[in-house]
């Protein structure tokens, strides 16, 4: 399978949902249900959004260099929910894909996956400040020339004569004191510096969430293979039953006709 396809699908409510996406940057999106198109779409945005009028939507995440990550089907009451990109049922990326391999690194290695997104998160707030700091170095070493642009002679504005406005007595409100409360330090640093930390906590959230939706993903599977194992085996001896039970029918009717012969004879 090339790696510019990506292959999706699930039977959801008795629905057969399949999802092609193709192409790096900018990605065509082909979803069909139970065989039949229902929507095609291209876009370059890693988190799109495929709506429906009759199936419902689709949310589909590609990381921010073109990785497939997952394809979440919403039915038509999840709207909010998939606004949001929580909720939903998440379909099975095709064997051997890129998406599969992120699953099962997920599923094989939830610490380290959620160690790597929480330091992407901090090394986006690294990024952003040593970028901050690039650009007022260059800034203060750049000599920018004076410019006097001629400005045009406003006249005076006339003074405006204004009433005299009666002072009104407000009453005085005996307000209580107040205890005086200290701040921890703890608090006053995480409040001076939320804006930093704030990206990491977000990251490493976010990574929980998705360990656990993998993990749901892969029960979800392993229950439904367990239980078309069962029904074949099930199928398999309702086979052998009726396999078997001609034979003794047979056998009785072998029977009966012995015994009405040997009245015919006179035994």
């Amino acid at each position: 399978m090339s790696k510019k396809v990506q292959i999706w699908s699930r039977t959801i409510s008795g629905h057969t949902h399949h999802l092609e996406v193709t192409g790096e940057i900018i990605r065509t999106f082909v979803w069909t249900v139970d065989g039949e198109e229902i929507l095609t779409r291209k876009t370059a945005d890693d988190r799109a959004r495929l709506e429906t009028d009759d199936h419902g939507s689709m949310l589909v995440i590609h990381s921010g260099l073109g990785t497939p990550r997952r394809a979440t089907y919403f039915a038509p009451g999840e709207d909010l929910a998939g606004m949001a990109g929580i909720g939903g049922v998440d379909l099975t990326p095709e064997p051997g894909s890129r998406a599969a391999a992120y699953e099962r690194r997920v599923i094989e290695h939830p610490r380290r996956y959620a160690l790597i997104e929480t330091l992407g998160g901090a090394a986006g707030v690294v990024g952003g400040i040593v970028a901050a700091m690039v650009v007022a170095w260059i800034l203060a070493r750049i000599s920018l020339p004076d410019i006097d642009l001629p400005l045009p002679n406003l006249p005076d504005l006339p003074d405006l004569p204004l009433p005299d406005l009666p002072s009104i007595p407000w009453p005085s409100i005996p307000w209580p004191d107040l205890p005086d409360v200290q701040v921890p330090e703890w608090v006053k640093w995480a409040a001076n510096h939320l804006k930093y930390v704030w990206p990491v906590i977000l990251a490493f959230v976010l990574a929980q969430g998705e360990i656990k939706r993998r993990r749901k993903h892969a029960e979800a599977l392993a229950a439904q293979a367990e239980t078309a194992e069962v029904a074949a085996e099930t199928a398999e001896v309702g086979d052998e039953t009726r396999l078997s039970s001609p034979t003794t029918t047979d056998s009785a009717a072998t029977t009966e006709d012995s015994a009405d012969s040997g009245q015919r004879r006179g035994l």
